[in-house]
């Protein structure tokens, strides 16, 4: 996350909070990649603790699901995105915020691509490998999720949301995770308190997972660990009609509706006027009779 002082306070502008999302991008492509891995790794870890919390608070209500199924979607969009909270007060990593990072500093043309490529592969690499520790080791072996309700609504969740569902649709609503949940780092990124902070990481991921957007973290830790209990979904099955749509899609939705747009706004033009200006000469004309 950006580096500010712990002198810093209050609220920066949409202009300066893109400044310093280029300066972490540019912070995160000269990162070593075991110091990446290593991160990535423990933001897989914490992010696997907002899962297993979230199922314990949505699927024990299984008759509120057949009477009032809002609630429990409010519930798991409530519980779950304290993982993001958690994750980046912690200083750990999750690989759905490096699309938006990498897009600004590619766009201002900083870095080599060996560097991008390496940063993106080892975030996701590291999520991988600790949403899958925490998946085994606090949620398998501990039996944390093997009785009913829990087990079965796991497993529902995953029929439901993977199994059941179509490739083009799971990659659409990941494009909307993408684009909400690198909305809600750049909402963090404004704010320098951490109340404000935790707000603004909490209430547009709350927003995704209540609207049952998939997050690439998020199925790295519930997809394995409804597969060990049962649920219906092969390894290749989960890298094909899982991991891969759903990565694409939020790195999609946070590279363009996140990335490339401030960077356009904030970064390449400096007001409206100016936008409409460069607009104009890209398709040869001045705009005036």
């Amino acid at each position: 996350m950006p580096r500010s002082s712990p002198t810093d306070v209050g609220f920066l502008s949409p202009a300066d909070a893109t400044i310093e999302l280029y300066e972490t991008g540019v912070h995160h492509l000269n990162q070593a990649v075991q110091l990446v891995i290593l991160k990535s790794i423990y933001g897989g870890i914490l992010f696997s603790f907002a899962g297993v919390f979230s199922v314990l608070a949505t699927a024990g209500l299984p008759g509120l699901e057949e009477s009032n199924p809002g609630i429990p979607r409010l519930m798991q969009g409530a519980t779950f995105a304290f993982g993001l909270v958690i994750v980046y007060f912690a200083g750990a990593e999750l690989h759905t915020s490096y699309p938006m990072w990498l897009t600004i500093t590619a766009l201002q043309r900083h870095g080599p691509p060996i560097k991008y490529i390496l940063a993106l592969l080892s975030s996701w690499v590291g999520n991988l490998i600790g949403a899958l520790f925490g998946s085994v080791m606090f949620s398998y072996l501990t039996h944390e999720l093997a009785e009913e309700p829990y087990k079965s609504g796991l497993i529902n969740q995953i029929n439901r949301d993977v199994v059941s569902s179509q490739w083009h649709i799971i990659f659409l609503k990941a494009i909307a995770c993408g684009h909400l949940v690198s909305l809600a780092v750049f909402f963090g990124t404004q704010n320098h308190d951490g109340v404000s902070k935790a707000i603004g990481f909490h209430l547009p991921f709350f927003m995704s997972i209540t609207a049952r957007f998939p997050h690439t973290v998020e199925y790295m830790y519930l997809a394995p660990t409804a597969m060990m209990l049962g649920a219906p979904l092969s390894v290749g099955s989960f890298l094909w009609k899982c991991m891969l749509p759903i990565t694409l899609g939020n790195a999609i939705g946070g590279a363009i509706f996140v990335g490339a747009y401030n960077w356009w706004v904030w970064m390449y033009c400096e007001d409206k006027g100016k936008a409409i200006d460069r607009w104009v000469d890209t398709i040869g004309g001045d705009g005036r009779d």
